[in-house]
């Protein structure tokens, strides 16, 4: 860990994802020993404790460049919560001076916006949603109403529950993120409870953290997306997460939503809470 000795980092919050963050624009970080570094960072009780490490670059046609490892240490392309957290800091550490920015991930281009860097609210514009699938009818059985599949920078699985709290996240999130429908890189599960039009109850198991996290910003956004072409929602769409900071999704309805093959939404953004936790110096880390 010699790498990381005297290295200063900020811990930050994003709609209840915790992030341990680095200013990586001198490229220090040794990424060839990510899968290594990484978990030690992330493990709770013995680390600093977090779901996944941010790095912000440089990036030759962008304001910055996002690099994102789980708590796993594989490198994710892109994570929602984590960007709005990564927008701010670059206004804080002054890498970004306008309120408005663009950065790449490894999910393409991406828009945010953070009208003052001593507030916590930020808005992040994501790439158009793909490779929708409106329904696993196979899927729906038992407790579920509606399983779907969109991916909005990451692969997100939508099952519709009645219950949610009852809901056995962890083991049905572990079976759904390794069923064979989504091949051996599997994908991330979001179990969801309508409370209303324009109101859903979202609980997130993650892949790369294997467990249920506080919230999730890409699988708001996929929750809102499928509803809406469920005919439940219509936009914008208020997220209550387990971590209690509510995400908002906002998007342009399609023309067409009715249909097995419907039109997607156009414009998605997602807006949260990107807080700053807490500063600090790395200096022992146990293996």
């Amino acid at each position: 860990m010699n790498a990381l000795s005297g290295r200063s980092f900020v811990k930050m919050s994003g709609g209840g994802n915790d992030f341990v963050v680095f200013d990586d624009r001198e490229r220090w970080f040794p990424r060839e020993r990510s899968h290594e570094i990484v978990p030690r960072l992330c493990r709770r009780g013995l680390g600093l404790g977090a779901d996944a490490v941010v790095l912000l670059e440089d990036d030759p046609s962008a304001d910055y460049r996002m690099v994102y490892y789980n708590a796993d240490g594989g490198e994710a392309p892109m994570c929602g919560n984590g960007s709005l957290c990564l927008a701010r800091y670059a206004r804080l550490i002054g890498a970004v001076a306008s309120p408005t920015m663009e950065f790449e991930t490894g999910s393409g281009r991406f828009r945010a916006e953070v009208p003052d860097p001593g507030d916590p609210a930020v808005t992040v514009w994501l790439v158009p949603p793909r490779d929708l699938t409106l329904r696993y009818r196979d899927l729906e059985e038992g407790p579920y109403r509606r399983v779907g599949f969109l991916d909005t920078a990451t692969p997100h699985v939508i099952a519709l529950v009645d219950e949610v709290e009852a809901h056995p996240v962890v083991e049905e999130g572990r079976r759904l993120r390794h069923h064979p429908y989504w091949g051996p890189s599997g994908t991330n599960v979001n179990f969801v409870e309508l409370r209303g039009p324009g109101r859903i109850r979202l609980r997130t198991y993650e892949r790369g953290v294997e467990d249920e996290t506080l919230s999730c910003g890409t699988g708001a956004t996929a929750a809102a997306i499928l509803t809406h072409l469920w005919g439940m929602t219509r936009p914008p769409v208020t997220f209550e997460t387990t971590g209690g900071i509510p995400l908002t999704i906002d998007f342009t309805p399609p023309e067409s939503p009715s249909g097995d093959a419907p039109e997607l939404p156009t414009d998605p953004r997602l807006t949260g809470d990107a807080r700053l936790v807490y500063r600090g110096t790395i200096d022992e880390l146990l293996p």
